[in-house]
């Protein structure tokens, strides 16, 4: 991050914490607000995406679960994102509970995640990179909104002349390979349906912990993609969904059936969890679970250090009986 003047003046650098074939992603202090930020730096050598990216966020900028945008410029040939620093990612939260989400909080995550997507969709633009590292919750008093982030991968659905784009086969392969659809693997053009199905794959893992092609290798990235897809193809829906309430397996055939130029019935979506809460009789109270279990580690905590301050002061209270 060195040789970066001008608007990176405004800015203390505290460390990196990403990076990837884009460029490397950084926290920042704004010396102004004193506010945490990130900055996404990119070599604008090595087929640049940034720009298309801050276009796609300027695009949805809104209070809706898209992270603000503060600056955006080239500098020294490298592009620079600078944008609202969030909280923990899906992907964090669920290693902090050790890979186990309760039914209620993978509810609540449903509910938010499609609410997202749906905002997403309604301005022409499939995300295309569906999976639990670009969903991070907010600070502060957004501590419980989750947003939806990176936007290198995603794709205006609608062409300048207000088509919906073509349906083709022959395409590359987009997106993560555990939570794609079945039809990015056969190399079907990707639509507003993917989206969903990919949000589908990633609440089954948040409720069951792994997904029945987790962890299969291959010699090639597409000989390993070969082998994600036959046992995703291989594997039923109602294997896939077993032990979960019903409404799951309602919501992963919907997203099979799906046309290709159909617009999703978010509403109905939705109301297939509003339903869960409902038959459970959870209150949507946002008390998700890597708040209960903050909440018990920090008591944990406090009760150790109780413990050991008693053990000291009976300690203490030993040595003096012992002098007396």
């Amino acid at each position: 991050m060195k040789n970066l003047p001008s608007i990176l003046e405004n800015y203390n650098i505290i460390k990196k914490i990403g990076s990837g074939s884009f460029g490397d992603v950084f926290k920042g202090l704004d010396k102004t607000t004193n506010q945490n930020v990130a900055i996404k730096v990119e070599n604008t050598s090595k087929n640049p995406r940034l720009q298309y990216e801050f276009d796609l966020y300027k695009e949805l900028e809104s209070d809706n679960g898209i992270p603000k945008i503060e600056w955006f410029g080239t500098i020294s040939k490298k592009n620079i994102l600078i944008m609202e620093y969030l909280g923990p990612s899906l992907d964090d939260l669920f290693e902090f509970c050790n890979k186990q989400f309760s039914l209620k909080t993978v509810s609540m995550i449903a509910l938010q995640l499609l609410d997202r997507i749906e905002f997403i969709h309604k301005h022409n633009i499939i995300h295309r990179d569906i999976k639990p590292d670009n969903f991070l919750i907010g600070t502060g008093k957004n501590k419980n909104k989750i947003y939806i982030i990176d936007l290198g991968l995603s794709k205006k659905f609608i062409n300048t002349n207000n088509t919906h784009i073509e349906y083709k086969k022959n395409k590359s392969f987009i997106g993560s390979f555990r939570y794609s659809s079945i039809r990015n693997h056969k190399g079907i053009e990707q639509s507003r349906r993917d989206d969903i199905e990919s949000i589908g794959y990633m609440l089954i893992y948040f409720l069951k912990g792994r997904l029945p092609w987790q962890g299969l290798k291959g010699s090639t990235k597409s000989k390993r993609s070969k082998n994600i897809f036959q046992t995703k193809r291989n594997t039923s829906l109602e294997t896939l969904c077993a032990d979960m309430p019903p409404q799951i397996l309602t919501y992963m055939k919907y997203c099979r059936l799906l046309s290709f130029q159909q617009i999703p019935d978010y509403n109905y979506l939705k109301s297939l969890y509003i339903s869960i809460f409902n038959n459970n009789q959870f209150d949507y109270d946002n008390l998700f679970d890597w708040r209960i279990v903050a909440k018990k580690k920090r008591n944990l905590i406090k009760n150790v250090k109780t413990t050991n301050k008693i053990n000291t002061i009976n300690s203490i209270n030993n040595e003096e009986t012992i002098k007396i």
